[in-house]
């Protein structure tokens, strides 16, 4: 049965996908940077790509992951392999590389059905020290610590030349993305998932298989981060180790976290904030704060990343989507809030 505020409204969503693809039109007659805001917001749609699949994992399921820097990496060397040296076409790729990516997943899969919280999240991180030393080591394939290029994106005979056309492919990944995490969490298979993470003790005397969909969590996670990789080595053209650290993980929780975990639309809104917030808003402050506070540029990085992540544990623990729904219930109730003092 419905609660009294899950009802929600979708008419706005045409509004916004129609924003979505006008605003690079915007940007350009605004201003002459918008090749590099461009470029950044891309970034953002392919993280945004793999913290949903990210979100459906730690935030549905709760099984925590400090590895998924490494699917990423998975799914990126698995495209530029098959497209630039095996010679399979881009729309194959697409289908091909993150299926490579969720099996490794179903792998990782295992040692959730005996472990949980720190422990599980030691494992994943250290699978994600592994992926790297195999991409060393397999150094004939990956061009190893070198890296390695990768060539444009081609979909049915049309070529991603630049970040324009990158957007526009990007974006519309996006959009298919959530459509189909809200059809998994409001499936069958995503009310299994929060009833693990729920309660384990529960979950399985109501008859889930613990086993089953906690691999199914790890594997359809590892399917969007694979395909997020495939976005971003033919959106970057250049593929390395340097590029999928453990850094880059923590990253990740920190956008699931800081949007609202357990929410499709907060993990959306979280990797937009922390990835405008890395590209555009930190080396602002930085330039007007580097006579106050005299620290290197990661030092300030990891100083203002760290000095938000409080704000958020302390003050908006339901993150920047929970904010959201706050502010709705409030309006939805005024002018009879109860917290209004009456008069």
């Amino acid at each position: 049965m419905k609660g009294r505020y899950d009802d929600e409204n979708l008419k706005w969503i045409p509004v916004l996908i129609l924003a979505i693809f006008l605003f690079p039109f915007i940007l350009k007659g605004a201003t002459s940077s918008y090749k590099y805001y461009l470029y950044v917001l891309n970034i953002a749609g392919i993280y945004m790509i793999l913290t949903i699949g990210l979100d459906l994992l730690s935030g549905f399921t709760g099984l925590m992951s400090l590895g998924h820097a490494a699917f990423l990496a998975i799914g990126a060397y698995s495209s530029a392999i098959l497209v630039d040296q095996v010679g399979i076409p881009f729309e194959l790729s697409i289908f091909i590389s993150p299926v490579i990516a969720g099996l490794f997943g179903l792998v990782i899969g295992f040692p959730a059905l005996r472990i949980e919280g720190m422990y599980l999240g030691l494992t994943t991180m250290g699978f994600g020290f592994i992926v790297k030393r195999l991409i060393i080591a397999l150094r004939e394939w990956t061009g190893g610590s070198a890296g390695m290029p990768v060539s444009k994106a081609t979909i049915f005979g049309f070529t991603i030349n630049n970040d324009w056309d990158n957007y526009f492919m990007i974006y519309s990944f996006v959009i298919i993305s959530v459509i189909i995490a809200r059809r998994i969490v409001i499936s069958k298979l995503g009310r299994a998932f929060m009833a693990i993470r729920d309660s384990e003790q529960a979950a399985q005397a109501s008859g889930i298989n613990l086993a089953k969909y906690k691999m199914l969590s790890f594997f359809i996670s590892g399917l969007f981060a694979g395909f997020a990789g495939v976005l971003f080595a033919h959106t970057s053209h250049f593929i390395s180790t340097d590029h999928f650290d453990i850094l880059l993980s923590i990253y990740f929780i920190v956008m699931v976290l800081i949007g609202g975990a357990g929410s499709i639309y907060g993990a959306v809104l979280g990797t937009l904030f922390i990835v405008l917030m890395e590209n555009l808003f930190i080396p602002l402050f930085k330039d007007g704060l580097a006579k106050y506070i005299h620290l290197e540029a990661g030092d300030f990085q990891a100083f203002i990343f760290g000095f938000i992540m409080l704000l958020f544990i302390i003050f908006q623990p339901l993150g920047l989507y929970g904010m959201w729904l706050k502010i709705r219930i409030y309006w939805k109730l005024f002018p009879f809030n109860p917290r209004r003092r009456s008069t």
